[in-house]
């Protein structure tokens, strides 16, 4: 149609009809343009559906991905929540060594022992390799205490030695005439069932030697290793040669079977 004359008596009419035309002809380019991106975006075939259809199948598809980014992160929420009731707590326990001894034992995952408070106790405490238990040396009376994993407490010290001529010796008769005798001292574990302490025993003279003797927790059995020397230190266990000890300078390693060697 060509551009209406400003002087014909059908100008207002003919220009109001080329807007008109102008318009629907806009008006139907962007509707092929929405139908066209429609079917791009959803891959559908719009050959004989109507516009109602397309816009059904266009919310469901939107309300599909918002269902699936829903659960998407719950799962998050859900594994972030698992993961923070895993998170271990200690426990502490109050231990009855004697009538008025009393130690605080700090247990992790598995009843493992982490440390031990000694609450005023004068001495020092062991953790077995393995620490299911541990070992309570208190100086005042050179007592031996052990703990296990379910918190129970036993006094495990030599109480008397019988000597070969058939006489007995009582830690406490010894130590109450000799207070500076070692009956025991600086007990350590070799592994989980065998302990070592330093000790004077068999000898009640005046003699200046220590030796190595020997706990098995199995059977409950002592047994002195002859290890001896004046200057006796029992120091850190060795996972292939066994527990250091130091006699008069010399540097020896002793396994749970009383084997040593250098």
């Amino acid at each position: 149609m060509g551009r209406p004359s400003i002087f014909s008596s059908q100008y207002e009419k003919q220009l109001k009809r080329k807007k008109r035309i102008k318009r629907a002809t806009i008006f139907l380019a962007v509707c092929i343009a929405i139908v066209v991106i429609i079917r791009v975006y959803l891959g559908i075939n719009f050959k004989g559906a109507n516009f109602k259809e397309m816009a059904a199948k266009f919310q469901t598809s939107t309300t599909k991905k918002d269902t699936n980014t829903s659960k998407s992160h719950d799962v998050v929420i859900k594994s972030k929540t698992k993961t923070d009731t895993k998170k271990s707590v200690d426990k502490t326990a109050n231990i009855q060594l004697t009538n008025d001894k009393q130690v605080i034992v700090t247990y992790g995952d598995n009843k493992k022992i982490k440390s031990v408070n000694l609450n005023g106790l004068d001495g020092e405490y062991n953790i077995s390799p393995s620490a299911q238990s541990v070992i309570i040396y208190q100086k005042a009376g050179q007592n031996i205490f052990y703990i296990d994993s379910n918190g129970t407490a036993s006094d495990i010290t030599y109480k008397t030695y019988s000597s070969t001529s058939g006489m007995v010796f009582s830690k406490d008769d010894v130590l109450k005439n000799n207070p500076n005798y070692v009956w025991c001292a600086s007990p350590k574990f070799i592994d989980d069932n065998t302990i070592v302490y330093i000790s004077q025993v068999p000898w009640f003279d005046n003699r200046p030697d220590k030796y190595i003797w020997r706990i098995n927790l199995t059977d409950k059995s002592y047994g002195n290793t002859n290890l001896h020397g004046n200057d006796v230190k029992i120091n850190d266990v060795s996972a292939d040669k066994g527990i250091q000890i130091v006699t008069d300078g010399n540097t020896q390693y002793m396994k749970a079977d009383g084997t040593v060697s250098n």
